[in-house]
């Protein structure tokens, strides 16, 4: 298996606590708004990518991979917002396979934007990774008919295809500048779109209080500024080496390691607001296993 497969799983795992912890230990627990996690990540990539900047330097802040790492955080910082969103309003098995189904936007971008070749074996596994991700999105009532959450589906849809467009462009930044530099910048641009318009003098001093209770705002710290950090940094240096449309499909993993940690909370007996009746488990565990074959796939073949 080569190493910038590897780096994709544990980028994908790493994503997977992230999104586990901003349900369960962010908004189930302390009930925090989506525009104050916006806020919080946007102000939290800023200072990290400033502080990286002057530690590291930059190659050049004037030229074209400078504006274009700036772009990648521009359009995440709005992938977010959307994502941030669905996760406050709907259980995070339901949000995150419909969020990494958005390697199926990285290949159709690939292919018709870049120079990359997809064979037929790596296709399927796509494919696999994908309809995975669709069918973690149904939800079996006590009569076994079947339910999906179209609305949340049609905004996740939005903030797919942009994640998707940002990774496309991130393959081009990782290969001319370093990667702690497309980082810094990347959060920068983070910041923009996705903190700064909610910026004003009530929001900052609401969420200067929150952070400054370290009982409620130790998950926010683990997962957004520690967590997601290595996760965000692990996955641009698998983009070095491995084909943008194979990583993001990889990427596409994490419902699969979310409905691991969820199922061992539940082992354990952890209060989670979520559901795992006999019909939602065999949904997961479907879900799962072409997820899995996709992956398997791609590291394989």
């Amino acid at each position: 298996m080569e190493f910038w497969i590897l780096l994709s799983l544990a980028s994908s795992f790493l994503f997977a606590i992230v999104s586990v912890v901003d349900k369960y230990g962010v908004y189930d627990s302390t009930n925090l708004s989506p525009k104050y996690l916006n806020m919080y990540v946007g102000y939290s990539n800023a200072i990290i990518g400033t502080i990286l900047l002057l530690a590291f330097g930059v190659t050049d802040f004037f030229s074209y991979y400078t504006f274009l790492s700036l772009s990648v955080g521009l359009i995440q910082g709005l992938s977010l917002i959307i994502l941030f969103w669905s996760l406050k309003n709907n259980d995070v098995t339901r949000v995150m396979p419909i969020w990494s189904a958005y390697p199926l936007w990285v290949l159709l971008i690939a292919i018709t934007l870049t120079s990359e070749v997809i064979n037929m074996v790596y296709l399927f596994s796509i494919f696999l990774l994908i309809l995975g991700s669709i069918v973690a999105n149904i939800k079996l009532d006590k009569k076994n008919s079947i339910k999906f959450s179209f609305r949340s589906f049609s905004i996740l849809l939005i903030g797919t295809f942009l994640f998707a467009f940002s990774q496309i462009i991130n393959k081009e930044v990782v290969q001319n500048v370093p990667v702690i530099e497309a980082f810094a910048f990347r959060g920068i641009g983070v910041f923009i779109t996705l903190a700064l318009p909610f910026s004003n003098r009530e929001n900052i001093m609401f969420l200067s209080k929150y952070v400054l209770d370290w009982r409620k705002s130790k998950y926010l710290f683990t997962a957004e500024t520690f967590l997601a950090t290595f996760a965000y940094i692990t996955i641009l240096y698998s983009l070095i080496n491995g084909p943008v449309s194979l990583v993001a499909a990889i990427s596409g993993t994490r419902p699969v390691f979310i409905v691991f940690i969820y199922t061992i909370l539940s082992l354990l007996r952890v209060n989670i607001l979520e559901s795992f009746s006999k019909r939602e488990v065999v949904v997961k565990i479907i879900s799962a296993i072409l997820v899995s074959m996709g992956v398997f796939g791609i590291a394989i073949f």
